[in-house]
């Protein structure tokens, strides 16, 4: 394995909290279906000039193109919609530290579906990561309100997408000889075709809703988020294990608490203090043991 692929994971992470924690005060303004269509066209053109300048057009076949579009139409789309909808639900840092139970789920599948060994670290790294992440979503908010518990599902479920399409045909496609670049220009469209196929049937639940002050969190969200997330992930999975880089995928929800409390100026409590040592624990492990 590569020493290079552990940080770029890390970086991935930082980068995907950067977007995800974005994405709440981007909701303000943007109905949740706008917001996914434009962040991914954006992340799309992104892709496109990146693997154009770095002479990664090539798509060497049908399979790693069709598992390319199948990440996308799992991670970008449906993924996506669920944590959107969860985040008008729920506290950020609750939604987004439910959606990031995604490195257990990316674990099990990395060893289900690609075959890779299940060793103790990675095992026990996943393991801390979901506690910490179960510590994290405290039983009543601040206001003394329990949390909404559809919303709870929904951005578990968001998890659980997040975790198979981030691994396996992320993987798959890589090891097929799909460059990076290419691979989340296809992630990119996938995603906005399967938004564009939803909004028929949801645009009347959903109204068009889109105000100039939450541009630039959709901008922040697409080009520090998804864009510099998925092409640091994609270039550190093509240089190790995705049953190992999964657990560090966790350090997400350490980034993501520091973003919201600071920028958000929400408040957790100590209970989710405890709950961001377990997850940091995880991550530490994977890093240094593993």
């Amino acid at each position: 394995m590569s020493t290079w692929a552990i940080p770029l994971a890390v970086a991935a992470a930082a980068a995907w909290a950067l977007g995800m924690t974005a994405a709440k005060p981007a909701l303000r303004s943007w109905d949740s279906l706008s917001y996914l269509l434009w962040r991914w066209v954006m992340v799309a053109v992104l892709a496109l000039v990146y693997a154009w300048i770095n002479g990664q057009l090539a798509i060497p076949g049908w399979r790693p193109a069709l598992l390319a579009v199948l990440a996308g139409v799992v991670d970008a789309a449906a993924g996506g919609l669920l944590y959107v909808t969860a985040l008008e639900r729920t506290s950020a840092y609750r939604a987004t530290t439910l959606s990031n139970t995604a490195p257990f789920w990316g674990v099990l599948a990395a060893v289900t579906f690609l075959g890779e060994p299940l060793g103790w670290g990675v095992l026990l790294a996943a393991g801390l990561v979901v506690a910490g992440a179960w510590l994290l979503t405290e039983p009543r908010a601040a206001s003394g309100k329990a949390p909404n518990l559809f919303g709870t599902v929904l951005a578990l479920a968001a998890g659980i997408l997040w975790g198979f399409a981030e691994t396996v045909p992320s993987k798959l496609a890589l090891e097929g000889g799909l460059a990076p670049a290419m691979l989340l220009f296809l992630i990119a469209v996938s995603g906005v075709l399967g938004v564009c196929f939803v909004v028929p049937l949801l645009r009347y639940r959903i109204p068009r809703r889109i105000g100039r002050q939450g541009l630039g969190f959709v901008t922040l969200s697409a080009v520090g988020g998804a864009f510099l997330g998925w092409i640091l992930w994609l270039i550190g999975l093509d240089l190790a294990p995705a049953s190992v880089l999964s657990p560090v995928r966790g350090a997400t929800m350490i980034f993501a608490f520091a973003y919201s409390v600071v920028f958000l100026k929400e408040r957790p409590t100590r209970r989710a203090f405890f709950g961001l040592a377990l997850v940091a624990s995880g991550v530490f492990l994977v890093v240094f043991v593993v």
